[in-house]
């Protein structure tokens, strides 16, 4: 067994994992030979917000003020006073642009009105290190809807394509995790610390773990482990589940089901060790949750994600360094009955390396960029109980014949992935007034073969504190992994390598496939800020994108074209008679959008209020009814308008107050169909009482809102605008005790 596996056997077997939290303990006896004394958490000051570092844009810039796209920072803070029950909805709390989106089988990351089934169009980095999996998924559904994230100090979000620097899955939008480490826990030469959490809450609510932290001038240590579980409300008859029928084994209607809304089991555990410029990463996430608006026996998902990563920092001058990432993952999918039972499950093993070399002043002003990535992902492989099949159904017939049907219901067939790519980037000042920037990156991918993104754009600074940006950037993605190899075999998936033998099958009126090429996204934006003194800062973005070779799902119906489906090459029809498959649409989308907001920040207040924007010009015949536009010619599932106002007031020194409120207009379902939007309303208070305990209080939805929530790609079409996806009124309470 490698260490990979080592480790990811150990996490596994270990769920509760009390022994790393003694091992912590003992060694910070062997570590701390200094001053022992305990220091707080250091808070920025307000103003330092505005200054705060941004890493995921740019390779050649960490200047806020300088990225070539728009970003959103997410700070600690924010996080805690979210008041949201996943990651995904706290993002949706503070970032203009970006919406949280229900699916019959997930929960989607939207960006800027399009919101792409299985997430797959959104990449997700761990301290600069790529997450996503490529099979299928995308991002990590643990993290994306994990439940906790105690463990992260910020999140920079991307708000549009981040293809040139981050490459394939980069389209939409991007999700920069960056992780506590032991400066922010610890700070000073020879500190260590241990904090003890713990938290209770409504529905079965809970938390427990710790986190510990040593630091030192060459060497410093952060780990957390925490293990939470939320017990879920029960999903109210209405809408969606009320309308779907549930095709699972006991029948009635999707609310009969027995999900439960956001129920949720979670473990993390993650650790950063640094020896000088040399870091190491190491997380390990297992979390279940329930598909709650699924229709199927197989509507609960276990992901168990284990990742290391490590990174080097090498100055090799004053105006030259190099920055080296390499990283392994191992990703574990098991699909349950919420009934009891396995009903599938498979796995995915990824590496990547990446090589960047930055180049300062090789001419005045001038700043450039080169690097080189490699990844290599490995798919189909069986999961930690052995399992690589899928099954719909879980019926008494099935369950005893279990033994056949993971031999023949196959997930995902097993095959893999090469993906080389190169990229520049450059900086250059021509003057005070004015920086101009571009980049370019060249991707490899031995199945759809080449593809190039280019951007270019200038800063413009005609004014004192003023700013203009205005960029053209391209984001792209290929088809998933899963439209090479094959797979979700009795579910009626054709792969590509069977679309030249569909005519040989004689089905009538169908005919061979062409082969699915990258969808991309260019977007050109024109930025202004301006800072209207220490205290007052205005920021808009105008965007204008043409999405085109949109990969979109679709399906053969053999009840529809009166005939029983033969097999055509090595795939077989699914069980309702059918094929489903990837094929870019013809035509394009065109999207226009402002993104604006106003932020205050000067003791003891922090105030943002912004608004989003967008909407569709135009969208060909093909993309009518398709994934991002409804039958009706409107973005799909995604509000056009969406108001924030996000407020942080510190009233005393050991008091934190947050209030975050989001107002979302009126939407439409794929049929068309116009639905109420919602506002919402979350508050929280951080409050120390004494000073080794911080005690955090979460209330969630104190409006009470109960619209139906919008939701995207149901099947058969929305036959009720929505689904009911709104917890009610809950609260929850944390604790955070330093020991020593």
């Amino acid at each position: 067994m490698n260490i990979m596996g080592f480790v990811y056997f150990f996490c596994r077997q270990t769920k509760k994992c009390l022994a790393i939290i003694a091992l912590t303990m003992h060694s910070q006896g062997l570590w701390a030979v200094c001053d022992t004394s305990f220091d707080d958490l250091i808070d920025l000051p307000f103003e330092q917000l505005l200054e705060t570092d941004v890493s995921v844009a740019s390779k050649v810039s960490n200047d806020p003020d300088k990225q070539p796209v728009s970003v959103t920072v997410v700070t600690r803070e924010q996080l805690q006073l979210s008041a949201a029950r996943t990651l995904n909805e706290a993002l949706m709390v503070y970032v203009p642009g970006f919406f949280t989106v229900e699916d019959q089988d997930d929960t989607i990351a939207a960006f800027r009105g399009l919101a792409a089934d299985n997430n797959s169009k959104v990449m997700m980095l761990l301290n600069g290190h790529n997450l996503n999996a490529e099979w299928f998924m995308g991002p990590p559904d643990a993290i994306l809807n994990s439940n906790n994230f105690d463990w992260i100090e910020r999140i920079e979000v991307i708000r549009g394509p981040g293809s040139v620097t981050l490459g394939q899955g980069a389209l939409l939008g991007v999700i920069n995790i960056i992780t506590r480490k032991a400066e922010q826990l610890a700070p000073g030469c020879h500190k260590s610390k241990l904090n003890l959490l713990s938290g209770a809450g409504l529905n079965n609510a809970w938390q427990g773990g710790a986190e510990w932290a040593f630091n030192d001038q060459d060497y410093d240590a952060y780990l957390h482990v925490n293990e939470s579980n939320y017990g879920g409300q029960a999903l109210r008859a209405e809408g969606w589940a009320e309308n779907k029928a549930f095709l699972g084994s006991s029948g009635g209607v999707v609310a009969d089901a027995g999900h439960r809304l956001k129920r949720s089991d979670n473990l993390s555990i993650f650790g950063h060790a640094r020896y000088r410029q040399l870091s190491f990463d190491l997380l390990h996430t297992d979390q279940t949750r329930d598909l709650y608006n699924f229709y199927f026996d197989r509507n609960q998902l276990e992901q168990a994600v284990t990742f290391m990563g490590l990174s080097h920092h090498w100055d090799i001058n004053q105006n030259m360094a190099l920055e080296s990432k390499v990283d392994a993952t191992v990703d574990d999918y098991t699909l349950y009955s919420v009934k009891g039972g396995i009903t599938g499950g498979t796995q995915e093993n990824r590496y990547g390396l990446q090589e960047v070399l930055r180049l300062k002043d090789l001419w005045q002003g001038n700043t450039l960029a080169l690097g080189a990535e490699f990844h290599f992902y490995d798919f189909g492989n069986t999961n930690s109980n052995g399992d690589n099949f899928i099954l719909n159904v879980a019926s008494p017939e099935n369950l005893a014949k279990m033994d056949q049907i993971k031999q023949s219901n196959t997930y995902v067939y097993p095959g893999s992935i090469n993906v080389y790519s190169l990229f520049i980037e450059d900086n250059y000042q021509f003057n005070p007034w004015l920086t101009l920037f571009g980049g370019l990156r060249y991707d490899q991918h031995e199945y759809w073969g080449d593809n190039v993104s280019p951007r270019l754009g200038a800063f413009v600074y005609p004014w004192q504190d003023g700013q203009f940006r205005l960029s053209y950037q391209e984001g792209f993605r290929g088809p998933v992994g899963l439209n090479y190899s094959g797979g979700f075999r009795q579910d009626g998936f054709l792969s590509e390598s069977n679309f030249n033998k569909i005519a040989a099958a004689q089905i009538p009126g169908v005919g061979n496939l062409p082969a699915t090429q990258p969808e991309k996204l260019q977007a050109w934006e024109l930025a202004f800020s301006q800072r209207l003194n220490p205290n007052w800062q205005f920021e808009n973005v105008v965007f204008y994108n043409v999405a085109n070779n949109i990969i979109n799902a679709a399906s053969i119906r053999g009840n529809e074209l009166g005939v029983t489906l033969p097999p055509i090459g090595s795939d077989v029809p699914g069980s309702v008679n059918n094929y489903w498959y990837f094929k870019n649409n013809t035509g394009n989308i065109e999207q226009l959008g402002l993104e604006a907001s106003l932020r205050y920040v000067a003791e003891p207040f922090n105030v943002t209020a912004s608004h989003a924007f967008v909407e569709m010009l135009s969208a060909s015949t093909q993309n009518i009814g398709s994934m991002y536009v409804t039958s009706t010619d409107q973005l799909r599932a995604v509000p056009q308008n969406v108001t924030r106002l996000n407020i942080i007031w510190r009233p005393l020194q050991q008091v934190s107050l947050g209030v975050n409120y989001l107002y979302y207009s009126e939407w439409y379902a794929s049929n068309g169909l116009q639905a109420e939007g919602g506002h919402l309303l979350n508050a929280s208070a951080i409050y120390s009482p004494w000073e080794r305990l911080e005690l955090t209080l979460n209330v969630k939805n104190i409006l009470g809102e109960n619209n139906l929530y919008p939701m995207n790609n149901n099947a058969g079409g929305d036959i009720s605008p929505g689904t009911p996806a709104l917890e009610t009124t809950t609260f929850w309470l944390k604790a955070r005790l330093s020991v020593y």
